[in-house]
């Protein structure tokens, strides 16, 4: 029988902040150039540390993931122009830089 004073079993009513993925605010821009300078290859880097930091989900980053490997088999294969590969490059390029500019809320200055 857990004891009134007793911290141990009353644990999760302590205030824990949220894991942050950005310590600085200039990382949140390195990490989205990620994408745009790896033409979505490592596309997956920053998701892969925002979930060993527990800010991501599982399924996010194996989204991310078989991006990139999609990315990574055409890069080999080379195949010829296709608007698919072109369409599907672009919005894996542009929808990860956003979301990664939006894994953390800008803190906002207290005036």
């Amino acid at each position: 029988m857990p004891v009134p004073g007793d911290t141990a079993t009353a644990a999760y009513l302590t205030y824990a902040p949220r894991p942050r993925m950005f310590r600085e605010p200039w990382q949140r821009y390195a990490w989205a150039a990620v994408p745009l300078l790896s033409l979505t290859a490592f596309t997956f880097l920053p998701f892969l540390v925002a979930w060993r930091r527990g800010i991501m989900r599982t399924p996010v980053v194996g989204a991310y993931l078989l991006g990139s490997a999609v990315m990574w088999t055409v890069a080999v294969i080379k195949p010829d122009r296709n608007l698919w590969i072109t369409a599907f490059a672009w919005t894996l390029i542009i929808t990860a830089t956003v979301h990664i500019l939006l894994l953390d809320p800008i803190k906002r200055q207290a005036k």
